[in-house]
């Protein structure tokens, strides 16, 4: 909008006309600070409906950690020597001890070329590598060990090539990416020339030549073999890492902390939510403030569902032992909140874990379901700051039109002045004439 003045106002009348000027265009702006004050507060509400989107996806993970049954019935195992073995147990392992004996590790077979002397170079042809029952040519277009070494890598064949240079030449050290015997190796060499066809036959007497085996672990002494040292299956839905041979023992327990920590993080969340829509929404009496969603119909909303959420019992545990969460500790307090009764929630876990995580599930999964209809492109948030951003819209485009009115104003303002300042100049010079040829004939007269 156009601010620019006519300093030389008012010399020709002796009247501010610029302070008036500027006075009346203080009330023509009122409108404009009107629709500014509206857009502003337009804008805090957008902002705080993404304050509550955040809380609401925090909400919707700790629900879906709830809902997921995999992630409250937690095992831990223990294990008599670390050294030896670990163990990872998965959601549907069950309680148990077993002696566990490693007594072979899987590995990856390592097989050594000849020493080759600086300078060697090998004629084109195919390397033929066969790993288990599958074979894989490497075509190689002549060169040097390096260049060998590079086409058997960029070949990706499930077997890598490295090279070793010492005092006596340098040899390709070969390596299987995978261990077990089904990922032993030979090489086939055709065309080329005689040091090409030297790769095929392996060093056997080298010092650090590793053959291919499998893992080989004895639990409660049934015999396992495995391909990698990793073994699963042999315990129910247990993971066991052999790190080297010995004997010691595994001890698979349900853990109660799981479904605990989940529930806490559940409480801390919603209450995240609860706080934020009480703060947004409230209205100070004794300072006369109100929140910025203060009489906004869609925190009343928010604050209706997530009550109903937590307090109508999902169908799907309608009469199971607990179809409320208060029967697990978890009740309202006055402001809204949650609090958790964790020694009352324990010695539900410890009573029935199976009836506890099923009422743990339904709710988690009611709470994510509502939590996802708030937070979703087309949800209630969504909808809601989507419709403050188009009055927004719409606001811009007023404002555009107040400007340019004003602009319009101003200059006409300033126009009328102007010419009653020229005005007011040429009747100041006619009177002050006037007088003067007056005084001159009361003068001739004397």
């Amino acid at each position: 909008m156009a601010t620019g003045s006519i300093t030389s106002l008012g010399i020709g009348s002796g009247i501010d006309a610029n302070n008036i000027v500027a006075k009346l265009m203080e009330l023509e702006r009122a409108p404009l600070n009107a629709l500014n004050r509206r857009e502003a507060s337009y804008q805090a509400k957008i902002s705080a409906f993404g304050t509550l989107k955040s809380k609401f996806d925090g909400l919707k993970t700790a629900a879906a950690t709830l809902a997921d049954p995999a992630k409250l019935a937690a095992f831990t195992a223990t294990i008599g020597d670390k050294d030896i073995l670990s163990a990872t147990p998965g959601s549907t392992a069950g309680p148990g001890s077993y002696s566990v004996d490693v007594t072979q590790l899987a590995q990856a077979q390592k097989s050594f070329s000849s020493l080759y002397a600086s300078g060697t170079t090998f004629a084109a042809g195919t390397l033929t590598f066969t790993i288990g029952t599958t074979s894989t040519d490497v075509v190689f277009g002549g060169g040097s060990i390096d260049d060998v070494r590079n086409a058997i890598n960029a070949a990706n064949i499930g077997v890598t090539a490295t090279t070793v240079t010492g005092d006596a030449g340098t040899r390709l050290v070969f390596t299987a990416k995978e261990t077990g015997t089904d990922n032993a190796f030979s090489l086939a060499v055709t065309g080329g020339d005689a040091n090409l066809a030297s790769l095929a036959t392996f060093d056997g007497a080298h010092p650090n030549a590793v053959a291919a085996q499998n893992a080989i672990v004895s639990i409660d002494g049934e015999t396992v073999t495995s391909q990698s040292n990793t073994i699963t299956g042999a315990i129910p839905d247990v993971a066991i890492t052999a790190k080297k041979v010995g004997t010691t023992t595994v001890d698979i327990a349900r853990s109660s902390s799981s479904a605990l920590d989940s529930v806490k993080a559940f409480v801390t969340a919603f209450n995240e939510v609860a706080t934020e829509l009480r703060k947004s929404s409230a209205y100070d009496a004794a300072t006369k403030t109100a929140g910025v969603l203060n009489g906004d119909s869609t925190v009343r909303t928010l604050q209706g569902l997530l009550h109903s959420t937590i307090t109508t019992t999902p169908a799907d545990i309608s009469g199971a032992t607990y179809e409320t969460l208060s029967s697990l500790g978890i009740s309202f307090k006055t402001d809204g909140t949650l609090s958790l009764d964790e020694t009352k929630l324990t010695k539900a876990i410890d009573a029935d874990f199976t009836e506890v995580t099923r009422s743990l599930n339904a709710f988690g999964g009611a709470m994510e379901d509502l939590a996802d209809q708030v937070t979703r492109f087309d949800g209630l948030l969504t909808n809601r700051t989507d419709g403050l951003s188009a009055t927004i819209s719409q606001l811009a485009k007023q404002r555009t039109s107040m400007e340019y009115h004003l602009t319009q104003t101003e200059k006409r303002l300033r126009a009328q002045f102007t010419a009653l300042d020229a005005l007011m100049g040429q009747l100041t010079t006619t009177s002050n004439y006037l007088t003067q040829q007056l005084a001159n004939l009361t003068g001739s007269g004397a």
